[in-house]
């Protein structure tokens, strides 16, 4: 375990370790969070265009029938 010992300015001496590894911990959730929407709203958009298809018909000369 690292102490953090007073420094002559007033602060701590290691206290810049834990700062970046609060940084980067909020950074990566951040990330996460952004992925996480963007993730629901592909899904989402996928369904519901998936939905409009199902409703609707192919045009006459859009058959596999030659």
């Amino acid at each position: 375990m690292i102490r953090a010992y007073q420094a002559a300015h007033g602060g701590l001496v290691f206290e810049t370790q834990r700062r970046r590894r609060q940084a980067r911990s909020s950074r990566l959730l951040a990330v996460a969070a952004v992925l996480g929407m963007a993730l629901a709203v592909g899904t989402v958009q996928h369904f519901a265009a998936a939905q409009l298809d199902a409703g609707r018909t192919a045009p006459a000369g859009w058959n596999d029938a030659k």
